[in-house]
This record gives structure tokens, sequence and C-alpha cells, in this order.
């Protein structure tokens, strides 16, 4: 055989012989899994094993495509503690989650995570330097995918904040790409500031205007916000107006959270936080609503939004 075709069979023995263990592993975890985690498992397998994630003789030797199995410890895991009655799950990340581990792509399909957001930028000059490598890698294996920023209204400029992020967010009008979110939460080690950033209420609230404004002139649709109500409340002097923006709710309770000032439900809820010094930890989230709730966050917008 030639150099290439030689090439190509050992690839396909190699995938082969990853088949058989991912099956022989299956077969000998079965017997611990509910019947749902062993439909959640299949699903995975089934999904991994596809010409999307397997490697053939016809794939170009410069395309690298994950074929390892996904690690079935890990989904059982993932699907136990999702919330009852959300069964639409996903993540979102950002430099963090690269710090020992990165993202293990089989058993976050496996585990039925439907979107990712991945951090884009921070300020007016900081890009996460994964993701652009993160957002296509999700893409790539099929999830809904948005990008956020991590808001800092200490260093002023929303819109020039705004117009850095509108830059780099990959924002595309299709029914894949999720409508961008807009961190605002407690300052992280390092910012030297109190919790609200050393603004007032009343600057809070013209700051984030201006900042959520400038998004949503840029991308056609009012964005996400990400936040937890026990920063929201007194940072924005319980400001209600916010309340027709979809809200990403963190929480990390049995039940879902309490809301914040002005706001009825949630789009989606981060119901854990990720560790990135343990592998396939990262922070967690679940729809609202089940899939037409997903799908209304992404291109075209639901009626009235």
């Amino acid at each position: 055989m030639s150099r290439p075709a030689v090439t190509a069979w050992r690839r396909a023995r190699d995938v082969a012989a990853g088949l058989v263990a991912a099956a022989r592993w299956t077969r000998r975890v079965a017997a611990d899994l509910t019947t749902g985690q062993r439909r959640t498992v299949a699903f995975g397998l089934l999904i991994v094993t596809t010409p999307v994630w397997g490697v053939a003789s016809a794939v170009p030797p410069e395309v690298t495509v994950p074929v390892e199995p996904p690690v079935l410890e890990a989904v059982a895991v993932i699907a136990a503690q999702r919330p009852a009655g959300y069964p639409i799950g996903g993540i979102d990340v950002s430099s963090h989650d690269h710090r020992r581990f990165g993202i293990h792509w089989p058993t976050e399909v496996a585990a039925g995570s439907e979107f990712v957001y991945v951090k884009a930028t921070e300020g007016t000059t900081y890009v996460n330097p994964h993701f652009a490598a993160d957002y296509t890698a999700a893409r790539r294996a099929g999830r809904y995918v948005g990008a956020y920023v991590y808001a800092r209204p200490d260093r002023g400029d929303p819109v020039g904040q705004a117009e850095h992020f509108l830059r780099h967010a990959r924002f595309t009008r299709d029914a894949r790409t999720l409508v961008p979110f807009v961190d605002l939460e407690w300052p992280y080690a390092g910012v030297r500031t109190d919790d609200c950033y050393d603004l007032t209420p009343a600057e809070m609230r013209t700051w984030i205007r201006a900042f959520i404004g400038r998004i949503e002139t840029g991308i056609g649709r009012r964005p996400m916000i990400y936040t937890n109500t026990n920063w929201w409340n007194p940072c924005t002097g319980n400001d209600a107006s916010f309340g027709g923006y979809p809200l990403d709710i963190a929480g990390y309770t049995a039940k879902s959270p309490k809301l914040p000032a002005g706001w009825s439900t949630f789009a989606l809820w981060q119901y854990q936080p990720g560790d990135p010094d343990r592998r396939h930890s990262h922070d967690r989230d679940v729809v609202n609503g089940g899939p037409a709730a997903l799908r209304a966050l992404a291109w075209p917008p639901p009626p009235g939004s």
C-alpha cells in the first residue's frame, strides 16, 4: 500500500480498537447506572462513533478530530447532578477551564450538554486566548454556542468595553448562535474595589444601561444578563428596570434561586460552579423551558423579544 493508504489503515485500526475498548467499558459500568443514565451514555456513544467524531481515510491528515470515547463515570455524575425538571444542560467556560485539563467534548456531548457559552473579552483590551478554539470546537460538536463578556464597571468606558466585545464575540444571526450574555457580579480576586466596583447604585445603573444598550444595538436584540440576586440588588439599588432582558441566574442551591428585582422568571440557571483543578468540572447550567426555550435564545428571536 502507499504511505497515505497505510496511514489511513492504521488510523482506522486505532479507531476500531478504541471503540471496542469503549464498548467493553460500557458493559462493565452499565450495571451501576440508572435506566436514564444508560440512555444518555448510549446516545453519547452513538454521537462519538458517527462521522462527526470518527476518523476515516477520507479525513485530510491535517484535520484533528477527537476519537476517544466519553468518560462514562463523568457522564453519570453530570447527569445525576443536573436539577430535576431541567433536562437541557450546558456549560460556560473561560481561560480558567484550561488551567489543567481543558474540555473533553465527547464527555460533554454524551452527558447532554446541549449548549456552550465561552468568555470572549473583559475590559477594552483582554481577549480570552482560548475563545476561538473553544468556540470552534463547540460548534463542530453540534452544540448551541454563544459568547459572554465579563463586565468591569471599575474601568469605566461602558461603550468601549461593549464595542471591544462585539468585535470578538462572533455573533451570527443563525439558529445555532446564542444571544450573548453580560457577566455582572462580584469582582474576582485581584480587582481592588469593593463589591460594587466602587460605584454608587445610581452610577452602576447608568453604567449598565450604556453597556447593555451598546450590545443590544450591535446585535439587534436584547442580550442576556448573568448575575446573582445578592450582588444585583444592593449594587443597583434594587433596580427593576432590566427585567425585560433574559436572565442567567447564578445560584448554587437545590431549588431554583431567588431572582433579582425586576425578574419573575429566568432563561438559564447556573446551578453549579466549576473547579479548574478537577477534570470535567465546569460551570454548569440548565435551560428553563426545554428545547423550545433554548432555540428562543438563538436567531431568529421569538416575537416580541
